[in-house]
Formats: structure tokens, sequence, C-alpha cells
């Protein structure tokens, strides 16, 4: 219970939502569903591109188009180069079969757009490209087969990463938990975890989750559809 089950949204930063939409949408095939101010964020608005049941969101603000953008640091060169901790290496996108794989690869070559690929990582099979603004895109198909953890975590790889065996057991075996109704209360820190603007985390540390979410929820959509 409460387990993460699939992807819901990626969230990216862009000085031009509309080439973002006009690519995702047209060359790779994405649906925009969703396109409006970002809730609780001054001049910023968003763009949600449907895949399955998930999206990737491309976020949109005045000062996003005054930062420079610097490969190694807020970008990878290429799919597999380093960037800074904690930034995006790669979107991987998932497709069913590797027909589908070709067939995407068909489209976005007819629009331009080199590929490389396909791949075949044994876990996967995969495609790689540019896509606009640096982002380095992925394409990929398991065709429905689970990966197989005995076969694919490699015990030299373990050791280097500093894991000992009973974390190994641990990490593959991940305790269950039994949910508490929400009645978990925020620890006391005294410093933020994320860097809201200034004087909102004195604040906002203050209110209690059901301000929070009174407080600070917009769930009504800008337009009231007519159908």
């Amino acid at each position: 219970m409460g387990l993460p089950n699939g992807l819901h949204h990626i969230a990216i930063c862009t000085k031009d939502i509309k080439g973002q939409i006009e690519f995702y949408t047209q060359v790779v095939g994405m649906e925009l569903v969703a396109l409006y101010w970002m809730h609780g964020v001054e001049k910023t608005f968003h763009g949600f591109l449907k895949m399955g049941n998930s999206s990737i969101a491309f976020v949109q603000s005045p000062e996003t188009g005054e930062i420079q953008g610097i490969k190694g640091v807020s970008h990878a060169s290429w799919t597999a180069a380093p960037v800074a901790p904690g930034v995006m290496q790669h979107i991987a996108l998932n497709v069913d079969t590797e027909a589908d794989l070709l067939a995407i690869r068909d489209r976005v070559r007819t629009h331009g757009r080199w590929v490389l690929g396909p791949l075949d990582h044994g876990l996967c099979k995969s495609i790689y490209l540019a896509a606009p603004e640096g982002i380095m895109l992925e394409f990929a198909t398991s065709e429905g087969n689970p990966i197989d953890a005995e076969a694919w975590i490699d015990p030299e790889v373990v050791r280097l990463a500093g894991i000992n065996l009973s974390e190994l057991h641990r990490y593959k075996n991940p305790p269950s938990f039994e949910s508490r109704g929400g009645s978990v209360l925020n620890p006391d820190i005294d410093a933020p975890q994320m860097e809201f603007p200034p004087g909102r985390w004195d604040r906002i540390r203050k209110l209690s989750d059901a301000e929070v979410t009174a407080t600070m929820s917009e769930p009504i959509p800008p337009v009231t559809p007519k159908r």
C-alpha cells in the first residue's frame, strides 16, 4: 500500500515552451493535455504532454530565459555524458515492442532528427537522440519482460558502490510499511530541505497538513468544458 507504481510526470524547465510542445506533439506524437499558470508560482506556466498514464511537463518562467545552459552542468552533451549531481542526464520513454521502437525511429527521422540505434542492452533495447534545448532523449522497450535482478546486479559494481551484502539484501527486499492513515507529522527541522522563496519557509513550516491543503490547493481548472 502506498507504493509508487509508475511515473506521473517529470517537470523540465524551458525558455521555449511552444518549441517543446511542437517537438513532442509533432515529432514524438504525444498529446498536449494541459497548459496553464503554475499554481502558487508567479509569472510561470507549464504544459503537460501525455504519454500513456504519465506526462512530461514543461515549465516556463522569465527567470528560465535568463539562465544559460552549460553542458556537463545543466544538461548532458550526449546521452551518457556526466552532469552535475542531481541533474537529469537523459529521459527514457517506453514503447511496448521492438516494432514500436522502429516505428518511432521512423517517425522522428522523417522530421529531420538524427537517431542512434537500436542498441540491445539485454534488459531493454533503446534508441537515442537530442531533443530541443539539449534534452537527451531515449526510447526503450523491454517488451513486457521484468528485469532479473540475479542477472543484472553486478557484484563488482556493488562493491565499487560501497554496498555490502547485508545492504544489498535490504535494497533487493525493501521493508513493508503499514499506512498510519496520514497521521505521521513532519519532522521538526530548522532549515528546509527544499529552498523556498524568501520569507515563505517560516510561514509554511507553521502550517498543519490540513492547513497546507486548504490554503495552497488550486483544484479548479482554468476553463469550464462545454460538453
